[in-house]
């Protein structure tokens, strides 16, 4: 864990190790969320969800898929 200071304008700096391991540039977007008595950041980030829901993008009929989906389940 590592110590940070908040600035006069509520400020912080993140470590360079942090930035580096997260990707994170100038201009990064971070979500930052109060959980009991932490502050909680995280990177924003789309990536994760590009290509969810792929397979039904591609003329496929929602109704069609959904029940090929349910025959699979059993």
């Amino acid at each position: 864990m590592t110590t940070i200071t908040i600035g006069h304008r509520y400020q912080v700096v993140i470590p360079k190790e942090e930035r580096k391991r997260l990707g994170l540039h100038p201009a990064s977007k971070v979500n930052v969320e109060a959980r009991d008595r932490y502050l909680l950041l995280y990177p924003v980030t789309t990536k994760g969800m590009r290509g969810l829901g792929a397979e039904i993008a591609n003329a496929t009929d929602a109704t069609d898929y959904v029940k090929k989906l349910r025959a699979a389940w059993g």
